[in-house]
C-alpha cells in the first residue's frame, strides 16, 4: 500500500488534520521539544516528519520497507534526523528493544499495528507520559463501490463496524480517562483508474478474495464513468481522536 500514501493530499487539508492532531496532543501539557517520541506503524511519516521539526527525538516504527524507504527520503529532504524500526509492532519486546517506559509520547494513529489488547497494553509499557490513538467510528465509501459490490458479488455490501470504541473501553476499564476527539470529513480524491482499482479492491477485500481478474472486471465497470482517465471518488469519514497520560491510572473499584 505504500504507493497510495505518496499521493498528493490538497496541502490546506492536511495542514488543518495536522493541526487538530497536534492541538489534541498539546493539551495534554506535553512540551514536544526535546521529548522522545514513538510512531507506531509510521508508514510515510505525516506525523514523524512534523514532530521532528518541532524538535522531538522520533523514532518511527513500521513492518513495510517501503514505506519506511519513503519516511527517510522525504527526512533527508527536509533535513530532519529520525531513527527507524523495521518491525512489526506486535513482536516487540520493550526490554530487548530499550523501550519500556522510554518515550514521553507514544502515537499509534490510523494503523492497523494496534488492533487488539496485546498491542495497546506494548503500548502502555513503551510509554512514560502521553499516548496518542485514532481510528475510524465511520465510513462511507464512495456510492460506486457499493454499486459494483453489488453489480459482481449480486449481493449488497455489509459493513463492517469500526472499532474505535473498543480501545477506549478497554482503556477505561483499565482505569485511564482518555480524552477523546472527533473528526468528521469529506474526501474528494481525483483518482486514475488504476488508483481506483486499488482502492476498490481494498474495500472488497474485507469480505471478498480479489486477484488480477476480479480487477480487470473493476476495470471495465469504473472506464465508462471516468472522464479524461480519472474519476472523482467521494467518502464521508468520521475519525476519532483520545490521548490521554498513563501516569493517571485510577485503580481504585
Amino acid at each position: 500500500m505504500a504507493h497510495r500514501y505518496a499521493r498528493d493530499t490538497p496541502q490546506e487539508k492536511e495542514e488543518a488534520r495536522l493541526k487538530r492532531i497536534l492541538d489534541l496532543i498539546i493539551s495534554t501539557g506535553i512540551d514536544i521539544k526535546g521529548s522522545q517520541v514513538l510512531d507506531i506503524g509510521a508508514g510515510t511519516g505525516s506525523l514523524s516528519i512534523p514532530l521532528a521539526h518541532m524538535g522531538a527525538h522520533v523514532t518511527a516504527l513500521d513492518f513495510s520497507d517501503e514505506m519506511l524507504k519513503k519516511l527517510n527520503k522525504r527526512a533527508d529532504e527536509e533535513n530532519v534526523t529520525i531513527q527507524t524500526v523495521l518491525k512489526s509492532w506486535d513482536t516487540i519486546n520493550p526490554d530487548e528493544e530499550g523501550f519500556r517506559k522510554k518515550f514521553d509520547l507514544v502515537i499509534a494513529s490510523m494503523t492497523p499495528a494496534v488492533r487488539n489488547p496485546h498491542d495497546l497494553s506494548l503500548m502502555l509499557e513503551a510509554a512514560k507520559g502521553i499516548c496518542y490513538y485514532s481510528g475510524w467510528v465511520h465510513r462511507k465509501w464512495d456510492p460506486s463501490y457499493y454499486d459494483l459490490y453489488k453489480t459482481l458479488f449480486h449481493e449488497e455490501f455489509k459493513e463492517s463496524p469500526h472499532g474505535f470504541y473498543l480501545p477506549f473501553m478497554y482503556l477505561y476499564l483499565l482505569g485511564y480517562r482518555p480524552q477523546v476527539s472527533l473528526l468528521e470529513d469529506d474526501w474528494s480524491n481525483y483518482e486514475t483508474i488504476d488508483e481506483y482499482i486499488e482502492t476498490a479492491a481494498g474495500f472488497f477485500s474485507t469480505t471478498r478474495q480479489i486477484d488480477d481478474q476480479m480487477k480487470d472486471r473493476i476495470r471495465e465497470y469504473i472506464t465508462p464513468h471516468a472522464q479524461d482517465g480519472k474519476y472523482l471518488a467521494r467518502s464521508q469519514v468520521i475519525t476519532g481522536m483520545m490521548v490521554w497520560d498513563v501516569r493517571e491510572q485510577n485503580t481504585k473499584p
